[in-house]
């Protein structure tokens, strides 16, 4: 039984613009629909999608060309290493053509894979270009963080007016002084 295959489509945009959009964290969660998505866009960079069921590292970025990471998902048998996925993105009639190859996948999975790509990325991405590409048009855009990492609060600005209203601020708190020194008795002295 093969553990790979091979999907192509054709999206309605430029091949530097899909590139970008399949980079950028914000636009991935957005054309794909699958909830959040982190994408760290250059070599050894991780990648999450779909709220954490697939992740991967990515081997290689070539810009606007190829993306070649590892990939695997949570249904992945503990045994099993990571599959290989190469994306490529060339120009053609009407705009770019999309390429997946995908390898050494648990063979019992590639089935549902292959159809999992062409559902849930490539259709997706065509419609999400066809309807101009921009943030949220394919669905909910997922907040950007990073595993394990909490995103950074927004601290309000906040008037002197406002600010002076409040109660002053507390003095920051004194330091105990260090304890003087004892001088040492003439007995001590002597020995020195």
């Amino acid at each position: 039984m093969p553990d790979a295959f091979q999907l192509e489509m054709v999206v309605p945009a430029e091949p530097q613009r899909v590139f970008t959009a399949w980079l950028d964290s914000k636009e991935h969660a957005a054309f794909t629909g699958g909830g959040e998505a982190v994408v760290e866009p250059w070599a050894g960079g991780r990648f999450i999608s779909w709220d954490g069921y697939i992740h991967g590292i990515l081997l290689g970025v070539e810009t606007g060309k190829r993306i070649v990471q590892t990939w695997r998902t949570s249904e992945f048998p503990p045994e099993a290493r990571d599959s290989r996925l190469t994306v490529e993105f060339e120009p053609a009639r009407g705009g770019t053509r999309v390429r997946i190859r995908h390898g050494d996948l648990p063979p019992s999975q590639v089935k549902k894979y292959e159809k999992g790509w062409v559902q849930h990325y490539l259709k997706p991405l065509a419609d999400y270009f066809a309807k101009g590409g921009k943030h949220g048009a394919a669905g909910k855009t997922a907040p950007v963080r990073s595993w394990g990492r909490r995103p950074e609060r927004k601290v309000k600005a906040r008037s002197q007016k406002k600010a002076s209203a409040r109660k002053p601020a507390r003095k920051p708190a004194r330091r105990a002084r260090p304890a003087p020194r004892k001088k040492a008795s003439a007995s001590k002295r002597r020995k020195r």
